[in-house]
């Protein structure tokens, strides 16, 4: 009986241990993917040209800005989740 006792114990403090690691690797990994998208969406054209258009310096800048959006999307859910989680452990 005590040894099952140990062994759930451990086995769901490693748990825990283990989702609040992954839950800090999805945050950052979340605020890398905002800020690359942010410059690459700065750094996408340069305004200021004679005729009031936008000129592309690189375009593989816009198609990769995009692609960060799919990781984007996917790890605000989980940000959601996670902060949701954590609101209601305080209630």
């Amino acid at each position: 009986m005590i040894s099952t006792v140990t062994t759930t114990t451990v086995t769901t403090i490693a748990s825990s241990t283990m989702a609040a690691g992954l839950g800090l690797a999805a945050v950052l990994c979340l605020i890398a993917f905002l800020i690359a998208k942010e410059l690459l969406d700065a750094g996408a054209s340069v305004e200021g040209t004679g005729d009031g258009a936008a000129v592309t310096l690189y375009p593989w800048v816009r198609p990769l800005s995009r692609a960060l959006t799919v990781g984007i999307i996917p790890l605000l859910i989980c940000f959601g989740f996670i902060v949701l989680v954590r609101v209601m452990a305080v209630l």
